[in-house]
This record gives C-alpha cells, structure tokens and sequence, in this order.
C-alpha cells in the first residue's frame, strides 16, 4: 500500500516564472541553499522533519529538478515514481503531470509541499520520521525489508553530510528537529554526539536525566514546538515529538495553533524525569524478597551480584550480562538506526552477549541485526518480536503475562533463564514519573543477596537492582498490561 492523499487542492499549472525564487525550468539544478526556506516553512506546516525532507531530495535527485528521472521512469526532486507517489501527488496537487520525455515540469515548491504533507501524516502514522522515510520510498507492505532500511540509512547519511555540526544552510545554530538520532544538537566544529568536555559516546548535554520542567521557558526568535520538543527529547525524554507537544499543550492551555507560539512569551514545560525527581516508595505490604540463592551472606549484609552463573546447575551470572546503551551503544555510526525505540533489541543484545551470539558484531551492529529480525520500528518491538530475536540466537522463548508475575521471573532465573521485563520506562527507579507512562524493555540479569532483581536497563545506566514490588510495579504499568519472557 502506497501513501495517498486525499484532500484536494485548487488546480495548479507548471510557470516559467519565479515567483517563489525558484528555478521553474527543465532539469534545472537546485541547492539546499535555495529550498530550505521552503523546506522549512512546510514541514513545520505538516510537523515534518526538515532534515529528513532534505535527504530525501538529496537521495532522489541530488537537488535536480528531472524532467525525466535518470532511470527513464521519474519525476522531479522527490522521486515520484516510487510506488504510486505521482498519482498521488497528481491527485493532491491538480496538475496532469503525464509520463516519460512529455511530462510537464513540476514546479519546486510544489513538490517540497507535497513531500513535507506526505512526510507529515506518516510521521503521525508511525510517530518517527525514520519509518515515514521507508514507507515513501518502498510503500507500506515493503516498508521493513532490507532495501528499506537501506534507504532509511542513506537517508541518515545525507542528513549527517548537509546538516555538519548542526548548521542550517544560513550558517546560524538555529534548531532543527531531529527525529532519527537521538542527542539532539551538536555545537558547531563538534562531532555527532559530544560536547565540548563530555565523554566520547555520552548524550550531548552531560547528565541526560537532568530535569528542566517545573520552570517557564522563554520563547526564542525561530522557536517552535517541533523544535522545542526535540531539547526536551535530548534531554532524555520519552515519546514522539507529537507525544510531546501535546503535552506542552495540556501545560499551557493559551497555545490554540501549534505552529503559531510568540517569541518573548514563556512556557511551561513538563519535566524530564532525573534522579532527584524519583517519588515512588515501596508500599507497607511489600512482599517479601524472592531468594533464590540462600548460600549468600546473610540478611543484613551488603548486596552483591553474585546471585547465579549462566549455567546448568540453576544459577544465572549477572556479570555476565552487560550494560549495552540503545542511545549510543559501542560502534554506533551513521548506520545505527532508531535508537529511542531500540530497547527491545538492546535487551536481546544484553542478553546476546552472556550466551555468546553475536561475536564480531559491535554492539550497534548487534541492536539493528537483532532489530531486524523481530521486526522493530519506531514504535518500538511486540513481544513476538522478542520471541523471534530468541530463536536467531539459538534460545527458547516463554512469555508470561500480560501482568506482573515477580515469583514467575525468579523461578526462570533459579532454572538458569535470564529474562526480559515489558513494563513502563516511567515507573521505573531512579526515573519515575508516574503522570506519564512508555511501554519499555530492560534485561532482568539475575538477582542480588537480598533478593532484589539485577536488572539492564538500555536507556539508564542508573538502573542497577529493584525490589520485587518496584519491578511488580514496572509490569503492571506497561500501557498493555506488561509481559515478561524468559530466555534459555
């Protein structure tokens, strides 16, 4: 299935004019330079994502304005001989564009609209710009094969070539929203992913749980919620650019048009969850804790995570399992894709390199492998999804739930299972945020001397045990009702 648009526009007819300060000629060749102004004015029309717009155009004609495609088949800037887009696009727009050396010329600004709303309502459909990119080039039905994806990282890779450091085509720092790497802006003559100071492979920013709601923030000349929405989700927060501008919205009940917000006026924004933000307390009828090793030092002592071996006499070795990063884990590169939705798969590749699979993968090479086989998008992985990834690795997969089933996760892991939680990343300590809820995967690695959970949690490194309450609570919060699946 092809994107269509079904509204419909007022006819519209090819000029040899310039009235949008455009070259309207045949095979005329355009810069980046030249169609920002338009790229940026429509995607933040549609809630695109101007840079995705932009690498499009790069990919599908290097800014060339092609009467006839290269390949004798297309149209324009945009590749419109993609499954069924000129149709669509004629549909839209009015005009008769015709086939082959007699189609008229498509004027540019036209085209940037019509990517821009295509863009827009996929981005709404699949909440990330990276899967509205695959279904434009390869449709609906083709959307997650291997040419898809391929396609998605040349799109990647020509964002990271016109976009260095961040800079706009005037020069300026001025924010552009970033839908398909996690981190956020970069300062100028910085690499992808640092700042000045901060370790290699660290978020920008330093510390990227540091709340910044609970306080007004001053609206900048250029700002715009896409925009804004995009600092918050550098800092950490969870959800779709949408997700987020409706919240901003619920805060602030005098924005009545998201694409109109006055410089010099203030904002409320909600809070990114941090460690000083962490409210929840265990409940005064606290289950007791769960031992599953009772040859460990007594009640009392200090935990450890000497719980268990991956072995065959019932234990599970929690040193074993690694802490991978789904935001920048080792090896990432402009091939690594869709990180704010890769908890699925980094959970698998924890688990991945406790039982040996994946040697000579990188770390993000390993995520996308295993994201690919389970079918992961950016709305994130089903728990099937989780069950294919375990076979690939040569285990078996059990699924329990939905709901929370704390004694059940042990018993896996007193039989030598490791096991992975689906619960909600907001109800999870140290980053609680318990008005808000994320369906969310972490590994659960084996259990300490006290009978709380070892758990790897691929967006918070933070995340090192929890009661069986805390993590009873993490299941029952999940949106669809949590579910845990043993591996082994």
């Amino acid at each position: 299935m092809s994107p269509r648009i079904e509204s419909r526009q007022p006819s519209y007819t090819s000029s040899t004019t310039q009235a949008s300060g455009l070259p309207q000629g045949r095979d005329a060749q355009l810069n980046l330079q030249q169609l920002w102004p338009h790229i940026e004015k429509y995607a933040q029309k549609y809630g695109a994502d101007p840079k995705v717009l932009a690498g499009i155009i790069a990919q599908e004609s290097s800014f060339k304005n092609h009467g006839v495609h290269r390949d004798g088949t297309g149209h324009g800037l945009i590749g419109l001989d993609d499954n069924g887009l000129l149709p669509s696009f004629e549909k839209w727009s009015g005009m008769q564009v015709g086939r082959g050396a007699n189609a008229k010329t498509i004027p540019p600004e036209k085209q940037v609209e019509f990517l821009a709303k295509t863009i827009g309502d996929l981005t709404k459909q699949h909440g990330n710009s990276n899967a509205a990119a695959r279904e434009w080039h390869r449709g609906r039905g083709n959307m997650n094969d291997a040419r898809g994806y391929d396609y998605q990282n040349k799109i990647q890779n020509h964002i990271n070539t016109l976009f260095p450091g961040g800079k706009t085509p005037s020069g300026t720092n001025t924010h552009v929203p970033d839908t398909t790497v996690p981190g956020g802006d970069t300062k100028p003559g910085s690499k992808p992913g640092t700042q000045p100071g901060s370790k290699p492979g660290t978020q920008p920013g330093g510390d990227s749980r540091q709340p910044v709601g609970d306080s007004d923030y001053q609206i900048k000349k250029g700002d715009t919620l896409w925009g804004i929405a995009s600092q918050l989700k550098a800092k950490g927060m969870q959800g779709s650019h949408w997700d987020i501008i409706n919240q901003i919205q619920a805060l602030n009940p005098k924005i009545t048009d998201p694409n109109l917000i006055i410089a010099g006026d203030s904002l409320k924004l909600p809070g990114v969850a941090g460690s000083d933000q962490s409210t929840f307390q265990p409940g005064a009828n606290k289950p007791g804790p769960v031992d599953i090793n009772p040859q460990n030092p007594k009640p009392g002592t200090a935990p450890t995570e000497e719980a268990a071996p991956v072995n065959n006499n019932g234990k599970v070795d929690a040193s074993k399992v690694p802490q991978i990063s789904q935001y920048n884990p080792a090896g990432k590169d402009g091939n690594y894709w869709n990180g704010p939705a890769n908890c699925g798969p980094t959970s698998m590749a924890q688990i991945a390199r406790a039982v040996g699979y994946g040697k000579g993968m990188t770390d993000a090479q390993l995520i996308n492998h295993l994201g690919k086989i389970g079918g992961t998008s950016g709305n994130g992985t089903d728990v099937n999804g989780i069950a294919k990834m375990a076979k690939a690795m040569g285990q078996n997969a059990v699924t329990k739930g939905p709901g929370a089933n704390v004694d059940w996760i042990a018993d896996q892991l007193k039989q030598g299972k490791l096991v992975v939680a689906n619960g909600d990343y907001h109800a999870m300590p140290p980053h609680q945020n318990e008005g808000r809820t994320s369906g969310h995967y972490v590994t659960v690695a084996g259990m300490d001397a006290n009978g709380n959970f070892i758990v790897r949690d691929p967006a918070d490194a933070n995340v090192k045990t929890i009661t069986p309450e805390q993590m009873k609570h993490f299941l029952n919060s999940n949106p669809n009702g949590g579910y845990q699946i043993s591996i082994g």
